[in-house]
């Protein structure tokens, strides 16, 4: 089995697989421009760029104005750092083998800004039915994720046994509770990969009991003609890239030709 045939089983039995870049150089320049916009928007003298992105809160005062920042600087970065593009530049074999050619990207990419003892963690959710199903997520570090500097995902059989305990005891909130205690796995993804996750999972994050900031970014990509959920696709999506045989035939449809 070679291991593109491997990833494509694991993430079809699991709902999601840890990956390698492909294009690392595609990575490092995006950590590179995401530091620049943070510590321009600071208004601080950069370093090394792992440690500027580790030790961020340090020039942070509280967590509302580190919501502030995030927000500040998500519109500039999905501008300046192309990150769509270069997110999946950076991990194009492993995205190409779940969406094919024809690809929507999420037109801004989520920024999360999350320091030290930061209060609001990301709460347990899932992106569809909202979402499309047939969405593949891609979280990001720019930074070694582990431990609670990282975030939990429940698998495709444990999010399947949350849904159905869900909808026997609605109202059992320490039965679920007990659920994510036992079945949320942890993941610990190093700077160079990312978490490729389809949208149906659960996940979250606990509140940073590290030393260091996370810095992540996450996006969504979704094959052109699949299903779009409730997302308005003028407003969430971008065309990423598209076939020969796909502009011919949205070049006939446009009555531009024939």
């Amino acid at each position: 089995m070679t291991d593109s045939q491997k990833f494509l089983r694991d993430f079809e039995k699991f709902g999601y697989c840890i990956v390698p870049a492909d294009d690392r150089a595609e990575l490092d320049q995006l950590r590179s421009d995401v530091r620049d916009v943070l510590y321009d928007q600071l208004k601080v003298k950069s370093g090394d760029v792992q440690n500027d992105l580790d030790q961020i809160h340090r020039h942070c005062g509280d967590s509302a104005e580190i919501d502030r920042l995030r927000l500040a600087i998500t519109p500039i970065i999905a501008e300046k750092s192309m990150a769509n593009r270069r997110i999946f530049a950076a991990f194009r074999s492993k995205l190409t083998s779940l969406v094919g050619q024809d690809v929507l990207a999420q037109r801004v990419p989520n920024v999360v800004l999350q320091p030290p003892n930061h209060p609001t963690p990301t709460e347990l959710h899932r992106d569809a039915p909202a979402n499309s199903p047939y969405e593949v997520v891609v979280w990001l570090p720019l930074v070694d994720c582990h431990d609670s500097k990282s975030m939990y995902i429940l698998n495709r059989e444990s999010t399947r046994t949350a849904l159905d305990l869900y909808r026997l005891n609605p109202n059992d909130a320490e039965a679920f509770e007990g659920l994510l205690d036992a079945r949320a796995e942890l993941v610990n993804v190093p700077y160079g990969s990312a978490l490729l996750f389809w949208s149906a999972l659960f996940h979250g994050s606990q509140i940073n009991t590290e030393s260091e900031t996370r810095v992540s970014l996450n996006t969504r990509y979704k094959h052109l003609f699949a299903p779009l959920g409730m997302k308005d696709p003028f407003r969430y999506f971008e065309m990423l890239q598209t076939t020969e045989l796909t502009r011919l035939g949205l070049s006939f449809q446009r009555n531009e030709d024939m």
